[in-house]
């Protein structure tokens, strides 16, 4: 019982760390038949008056009746593609990690560096860390961060390109990515 309870608090702490409303913690209950709109609805409210941008939806089909209030200010997530609530379009959590890390940088700040052990393409915030040169303009904020620069609007007497550094793992699925949007 003990462990259970520590867990659900590691749980707590990594889904309210990154603005994520769990939607376990309020007692829903994923059958299909049970109500569980006062639930869902408190979970909305809660993560509206927190800032959270996203509620974490566990497996289970989530059934309510009536309406939902403010749905369109909040973003429903979960791990699992079983999971419905009716009316509700629920992303899935890879997808969403891509867009979260183009539009969030306390996830990643720029520059940071994360091991990627996936076929998928990272979203376009991201660049392979194997030496490639890039476009000193597309990437400003990296040439920045790496040569510890703070650059003015004039950008004429800044190199036309930049090498990402060259972080190669030699292996096709295991590769070094670098924050670079």
């Amino acid at each position: 019982m003990i462990n259970e309870i520590k867990m659900q608090e590691l749980k707590d702490m990594f889904f309210y760390t990154f603005g994520i409303v769990p939607l376990q913690n309020y007692n829903v209950v994923g059958d299909g038949m049970t109500d569980n709109r006062l639930g869902i609805q408190q979970a909305i409210y809660d993560a509206i008056e927190v800032g959270a941008k996203y509620i974490f939806v566990p497996k289970g089909n989530y059934y309510y009746s009536g309406n939902l209030f403010k749905t369109d200010e909040v973003i429903f997530i979960g791990n699992n593609t079983d999971t419905e609530i009716q009316g509700i379009d629920i992303r899935q959590f890879p997808e969403i990690w891509g867009e979260a890390q183009g539009s969030t940088p306390a996830l990643v700040p720029i520059g940071g560096v994360i091991l990627y052990a996936g076929k998928k393409k990272l979203s376009t915030a991201y660049l392979e860390c194997n030496g490639q040169a890039v476009n000193t303009t597309d990437y400003l904020s990296l040439y920045e961060t790496l040569n510890n620069l703070s650059v003015d609007e004039d950008t004429d007497d800044l190199p036309e390109t930049f090498n990402v550094p060259n972080l190669t793992t030699g292996q096709d699925d295991t590769k070094y990515m670098i924050r670079a949007k």
